[in-house]
């Protein structure tokens, strides 16, 4: 653990993308929700912010591996919080796509495809509009829980600011 005693505001955002993604995979593998693109996009986005945020609670403030993880942990974030915004607007606008998504063969033909299936093969279309959760579709609840990884994400790098200071 760091000793800037923040292991576990990054352990909770870990904890955060393990749950998004197995909430995920709950609904495709229990209700036939096919993730599109679109979903499997967001999903790397996931597994991003979970690698950085577990070295970030590995790592001291001031290294260089803490500086990678922050960074990791950044860009997931930020690609997935795009990809579900993009996503919200594509279910509000479904006469804009069309026909198979080229990024479906592209993630589709990656070699860990083959080992996990159920995580990464894109298999649906990017229009589907399965029902909503609590008021909220799947793309909306994804783009919440990137943002509420962004505020812990900022709230963990104001703390680590406030350690250097202090040393």
């Amino acid at each position: 653990m760091n000793k800037s005693n923040n292991g576990g505001l990054a352990l909770l955002g870990a904890a955060i993308c393990v749950a998004a993604l197995a909430a995920a995979v709950y609904l495709q593998v229990s209700k036939g929700w096919f993730p599109c693109p679109l979903c499997i996009v967001q999903r790397y986005g996931y597994l991003l912010a979970l690698a950085g945020f577990l070295g970030l609670a590995c790592t001291a403030p001031r290294s260089m591996a803490g500086r990678f993880s922050g960074l990791l942990t950044l860009v997931g974030i930020g690609v997935g919080l795009a990809t579900a915004a993009y996503h919200v607007w594509v279910l509000a606008n479904p006469l804009q796509t069309c026909g198979v998504d080229p990024l479906q063969l592209k993630l589709n033909a990656l070699p860990w495809v083959r080992v996990w299936p159920d995580m990464f093969v894109a298999d649906g279309l990017c229009t589907d509009a399965y029902p909503p959760l609590l008021g909220l579709s799947l793309p909306m609840w994804s783009g919440l829980g990137f943002v509420a990884l962004g505020v812990l994400f900022l709230q963990l790098v104001r703390r680590r600011r406030q350690f250097r200071r202090s040393w």
